[in-house]
């Protein structure tokens, strides 16, 4: 049956009767109907490592799986479509987890519908300090496509984002090959130069991940990998607006460096995203939550992976960035969608997918309520029918990496 709901639609400046039928925008008129609803196109975060306790690179060790789990919770936070993001790790490690990841996805059609590919984030990444971030030196190593083609093969195809470092031996014919199977190519945790970077993206490589971190401390003020990125026209650059990852100077000019219409806002979240403060045992190391939402090494200023999720960095976009409320989501929804090459199933239009996101609107313009998340054409989270899920006072998957 159709199903007709009247929202403020802020990415058509409009207030819009929509009609959802066959999982589809069926229709879409103009209302002078005053409504206190707003609706967009669901969030799409390209980098979610993990969230509430749970991690994507490995099973859960309960009933449900990781990738559920952090479906439902994403879900109540308007968040309908995310990649689960692997990162650096030895052959046999990415196998599982891709594996893990594959056999997840075949058997819940559900969770499949949000998960609309998978990110590859390393190992073909710097080896210089600053630029590797957190990932591990003695797994970092030169593309290799027969090891991608080995991924693909354990996850049924569907790795569609590979973040790399365009500098390294071997990286232009890899990006060529990436493209050609439909994979959309990142440069990140890199020390490119002007010349890297120009062959990348000739090439076919389309954003640069992260921008601002994954990088060295100190950096020539004026010949340095970010202002080349912020430069280069052709590429897309993500942002971790959680807030902690970018001061607020530092995302306000970057986003306005880059355009708007080229950034992409991401969470990068890690499984402590979402807890509660306090200090929690991951791996055998204490990791504290503060009461800030930064995660650190007790003790020290040092980041330890992202705590928001990707409706939370469209808040800060709004309130640090000094971003209007449309261009944040857009950023957050529509924009990840054109990089990726989905933007001919999301947006509110007639003949998209309805995967929408219905909320509220605070009054200061950045606070945002979720009322009804859509994916594919079924309302997948109503607030007024779900339990609003919890978050567990210890991450379960505490074995695996942040």
């Amino acid at each position: 049956m159709p199903t007709t709901f009247i929202a403020q639609v802020p990415l058509l400046a409009g207030t819009y009767e929509i009609t959802i039928d066959n999982e589809r925008i069926a229709e879409l008129k103009p209302s002078a109907m005053p409504t206190d609803l707003y609706v967009g196109p669901t969030l799409f975060d390209i980098q979610v490592n993990g969230y509430g306790g749970r991690t994507c690179r490995m099973p859960s060790p309960d009933k449900e799986d990781a990738l559920a789990y952090i479906s439902r919770l994403l879900r109540q936070r308007g968040i309908g479509w995310w990649m689960p993001t692997i990162t650096t790790a030895s052959a046999e490690d990415l196998l599982m987890a891709f594996a893990c990841c594959g056999r997840a996805l075949d058997a819940d059609a559900d969770t499949a519908a949000s998960v609309v590919g998978l990110h590859l984030e390393g190992p073909y990444i710097s080896q210089v300090d600053g630029p590797r971030g957190a990932h591990g030196l003695e797994h970092v190593r030169s593309p290799d496509w027969d090891e991608v083609q080995r991924l693909q093969d354990a996850c049924s195809g569907r790795i569609k984002l590979l973040t790399l470092a365009p500098e390294v031996d071997g990286a232009v014919p890899f990006i060529k090959k990436c493209v050609a199977a439909d994979i959309v190519v990142a440069m990140g945790h890199t020390d490119l130069d002007r010349d890297s970077l120009s062959r990348a993206v000739d090439a076919g490589a389309t954003l640069a991940t992260h921008l601002g971190n994954g990088a060295h401390d100190q950096i020539q003020r004026h010949n340095n990998y970010l202002w080349y990125q912020l430069a280069e026209e052709r590429i897309y650059a993500s942002f971790i607006a959680d807030n902690q990852h970018l001061p607020q100077e530092c995302l306000y000019s970057m986003l306005r460096a880059k355009g708007f219409e080229r950034s992409v806002l991401v969470s990068d979240s890690v499984l402590l995203g979402g807890m509660n403060a306090g200090v929690y045992e991951v791996r055998g190391r204490e990791i504290e939550m503060l009461e800030s939402g930064r995660i650190v090494v007790p003790g020290t200023p040092n980041l330890a992976g992202s705590g928001s999720n990707l409706l939370e960095c469209v808040e800060f976009a709004t309130a640090l960035g000094k971003v209007e409320h449309a261009q944040a989501w857009a950023m957050a929804s529509v924009n990840p969608a054109q990089l990726m090459r989905m933007d001919d199933r999301l947006g509110v239009e007639v003949g998209k997918e309805a995967a929408l996101t219905v909320y509220r609107l605070g009054a200061d313009g950045v606070q945002v309520e979720v009322v009804e998340t859509w994916v594919a054409g079924r309302k997948v989270f109503d607030v007024e029918r779900d339990e609003v899920l919890g978050m567990p006072d210890q991450p379960l998957d505490a074995a695996a990496p942040i």
